[in-house]
């Protein structure tokens, strides 16, 4: 097992340039796709059974109408808190996928990792959140409206999650400042570029820009996980 653990460490130091292979860990679930309109406090379902575990990204679908405006339950609107930068270049998914591009740089003639070349990362990262008791005075409000009543008992079998808190960034692919002043390395990226931005999308499920993305929640499970 240990010589396991070192062989994963290698490679991900070969690869991205970290120090250690993991994925995001920040207390909440992964959506995906990023999206906007995931709103702190609303009501979504996700098509699988209800589950408490953060570890396998989900997509959610909005189970009733969302509500931005926390402040007609009563409770405070969610205030923004600044998050450092997520750099994707760490995720254990790329691992095993970033071989093929690291092959694919010496084919062009270009050495080192991935990691040289290209920033891909989440930054201006902010976490909106509420409290749980805040949470539960607008789930008890809205499960009170007859349409999200409704909709409750439609996706019972499916998890209902009310969202407490989100993370939302912009997503960012580019190639280093001090990559871009050399005129020979740019145009050898030239020719390996797309495969590279076609590996991180396959694996990662996320696009190469966008602002304002909700890209991980933290979720209350509204029905009962299954054992």
């Amino acid at each position: 097992m240990v010589g396991k653990i070192w062989v994963a460490a290698g490679l991900c130091l070969a690869l991205a340039g970290c120090a250690t292979s993991r994925r995001l860990e920040i207390g909440a679930r992964e959506l995906v796709p990023p999206q906007r309109g995931i709103y702190v406090g609303s009501l979504y379902y996700a098509q699988e059974p209800p589950t408490t575990h953060l570890e396998v990204p989900t997509a959610l679908e909005l189970l009733c109408d969302a509500q931005p405006d926390l402040a007609v339950f009563g409770v405070a609107n969610p205030q923004p808190e600044i998050v450092a930068d997520i750099n994707l270049l760490y995720d254990t998914r790329l691992q095993a996928s970033l071989s093929g591009i690291q092959t694919k740089l010496i084919s062009v003639g270009l050495s080192g990792n991935v990691s040289d070349y290209y920033e891909y990362k989440l930054t201006k990262v902010t976490k909106y959140t509420i409290s749980e008791s805040a949470a539960q005075t607008v789930f008890e409000s809205m499960s009170q409206k007859r349409a999200c009543y409704r909709a409750l008992q439609r996706q019972a079998s499916y998890g209902i999650y009310q969202v407490k808190a989100t993370y939302v960034g912009d997503i960012v692919f580019q190639r280093k400042q001090a990559i871009g002043a050399d005129g020979s390395v740019a145009l050898k990226l030239n020719q390996v570029e797309p495969a590279i931005k076609a590996t991180f999308s396959q694996t990662l499920n996320l696009g190469f820009s966008g602002q304002g993305l909700v890209f991980s929640f933290v979720p209350i499970v509204r029905n009962v996980p299954r054992s």
